[in-house]
């Protein structure tokens, strides 16, 4: 099994198709539809409001006090650190208000199969490959590209929807931040890889490579509701 350097890791998320997806271009290139911003905003919230249990899951396999302190760190901000008004799923339902999605309808609206498919992605990764894949995959697959990622969701959103600030906190806040988990993440996982630990290695490239793929298919299933849309 070849070792795979540490850095190649982020290469998996750079070069990946899923910053050439269709709806990723429109953001880039075009004033998406209410209707599209909307569709968008339902998915991304349920996976996002499933992230703390994402944490937890991989928290509750996970024996490295230095890694639990980071797992525990990110769970905290996610949860507003201690201040539910300013927990990241709340953060996310002013937006959703904003852009017309009372709370009762963004909790009665179905999952898709893709974006459960994506969180169901990340809930198996530790029991499958270990928690230093699942953090991997975290680390690369999500608060490594999420800066990215949401700067590019952010721009399709207010450049076709005008909307108060603090609505868009829940964008700022990850485009600003989880630069900074990532980086956190990465020197949890950096010491097993200088054990040129090959297993390790090759677990946390599936995993990425897993998580990046689930991804995709999320945007799959953000276009696909779009041409037969669910929501009025």
């Amino acid at each position: 099994m070849l070792h795979l350097p540490k850095h190649s890791f982020q290469g998996l998320t750079v070069n990946h198709p899923l910053w050439n997806h269709q709806f990723l271009r429109r953001c880039r290139t075009e004033n998406l539809s209410l209707e599209s911003i909307q569709i968008l905003a339902v998915q991304m919230y349920k996976f996002s409001k499933e992230f703390n249990r994402i944490l937890a899951k991989i928290l509750s396999c996970c024996h490295d006090e230095a890694a639990q302190i980071v797992i525990l760190e990110n769970l905290f901000d996610e949860m507003g650190q201690g201040d539910l008004s300013q927990s990241h799923p709340e953060l996310f339902r002013r937006f959703t208000r904003a852009i017309g999605i009372d709370d009762h309808t963004l909790t009665a609206l179905p999952t898709t199969p893709e974006t459960q498919a994506l969180i169901e992605t990340y809930l198996r990764i530790p029991a499958q490959y270990g928690y230093l894949a699942a953090l991997g995959a975290v680390c690369y697959a999500s608060e490594g590209i999420v800066s990215s990622l949401y700067t590019q969701l952010y721009r399709g959103i207010v450049d076709s929807t005008p909307l108060p600030k603090e609505s868009l906190i829940f964008f700022e806040l990850h485009i600003d931040v989880d630069d900074s988990h990532a980086a956190k993440l990465a020197a949890v996982i950096e010491p097993y890889l200088n054990m040129n630990n090959d297993d390790i290695a090759f677990a946390i490239q599936l995993a990425i490579l897993e998580a990046m793929e689930a991804r995709y298919q999320f945007f799959n299933g953000i276009e696909r509701q779009i041409y037969s849309p669910v929501l009025c």
